[in-house]
Formats: structure tokens, C-alpha cells, sequence
């Protein structure tokens, strides 16, 4: 097989310790995949997952903070009964930003609407099935989730 060349975009995403003299194959992605992968096996290296380091490297990136968010969710919100809009899933996503403990959070609708850009009375259409008496219960959600192959 003949060495390929990496794109300048893959050249930016390939780790340093993956040089693009290594790549044999046709497939490019899979080679840089593959090159990078063994790579950080052969040097001993084990590859930097902060966050930070996957995202550029750029601390002020995540000054406030970072969510982990279940890709189930991600994958499956316009699939539940009833389904989620994204306006809905964007709400959950900012009120999972509040929810630092067990507890349900309670942010104002202001302050999701003013993250959202969105008007305080569109925050409060998209809170409607997840509202329970001064806070934001997501319980029931998430259950729902869980259920799902």
C-alpha cells in the first residue's frame, strides 16, 4: 500500500506522537484512527482525555465548567412519548447545568431564557412536563431513557 497524505485538517487532528509518514492505507480516517491508536500503545503514552485536551487545549473553553450529558439522550429525546423538540432538549440540557447533587435543580426562567435566548414565557412552554413545585424534576425523563434499548 502507498503512504497517503493527511488533509490539513486531519494533520491538525492527528496527536504528535502519530506521525503521518506512518499511514498505509487507503482509507484515511481509519488509518489516522489506527496510526494514532498504536501510536500511543508503542510510546508507553496514555492519551490525554480531560476535556480541555480534547477540545483544542484552550482552558478559558471550560472557565465555566463542562456537562456530561448521557448520549442516550442525545440520541433518543424526539423518540420518547411524548417526544422532546429540540427547543425542549436545549431546556433540559440548560437545566442539567443547574444539577450539581441528587436534589432537582431550580434555576429562575429567566436565566434559561437568557442562556437560551429565548423569552421567559418559551421557557416556561418548554418546562411544562418537567416542572414540579419550585424545582425542575428530571426523574421521570431520565427514567424513560433508562427503558430504552
Amino acid at each position: 500500500m502507498k503512504a497517503l497524505k493527511p488533509s490539513p485538517i486531519a494533520e491538525r487532528l492527528l496527536p504528535a506522537y502519530a506521525p503521518a509518514d506512518r499511514l498505509k492505507s487507503t482509507d484515511g480516517i481509519t488509518a489516522l484512527i489506527r496510526t494514532a491508536t498504536e501510536a500511543g500503545r508503542n510510546s508507553g503514552q496514555r492519551p490525554r482525555r480531560s476535556p480541555t485536551e480534547r477540545w483544542g487545549g484552550n482552558q478559558r473553553l471550560f472557565s465555566d465548567g463542562f456537562l456530561s450529558v448521557p448520549t442516550k439522550f442525545l440520541r433518543h429525546y424526539a423518540s420518547l412519548l411524548p417526544p422532546l423538540s429540540s427547543g425542549e432538549a436545549l431546556f433540559v440540557l440548560q437545566i442539567m447545568t443547574f444539577k450539581w447533587e441528587s436534589a432537582a435543580p431550580f434555576p429562575a426562567y429567566k436565566r434559561i431564557a437568557k442562556a437560551m435566548g429565548v423569552t421567559d414565557k418559551m421557557a416556561r412552554r418548554y418546562a411544562r412536563q418537567h416542572r414540579a413545585p419550585n424545582r425542575f424534576d428530571l426523574t421521570g425523563l431520565f427514567e424513560a431513557l433508562a427503558k430504552l434499548p
